[in-house]
């Protein structure tokens, strides 16, 4: 029973546990989701070289650098200061 659940040292478990929050956060629109889809990611790769899947390597790097990117996206958007009517040039 215990190598059914932790047989692979629970990497399975941790990135499953990590995307969960990940898409709830990003359905409460935080941007923090990307962290936990990052972190997700990064269970499945070491999940993905556990049981020797190299498809389920590079997928899973592909979504981690997406999840990143996605981040930073989410930053500037946040910091850029959005322009209002009334501090528009043509008003």
């Amino acid at each position: 029973m215990y190598d059914f659940f932790l047989g692979k040292w629970g990497l399975d478990w941790a990135a499953a546990i990590f995307m969960f929050i990940s898409i709830y956060r990003l359905g409460e629109h935080k941007r923090d989701g990307f962290i936990h889809a990052a972190l997700a990611s990064l269970f499945w790769i070491l999940f993905n070289i556990k049981v020797e899947s190299a498809a389920g390597i590079v997928a899973n790097a592909i979504i981690l650098g997406m999840s990143i990117r996605s981040f930073r996206r989410a930053s500037k958007k946040a910091t850029t200061p959005t322009e209002t009517p009334e501090s528009s040039p043509d008003a």
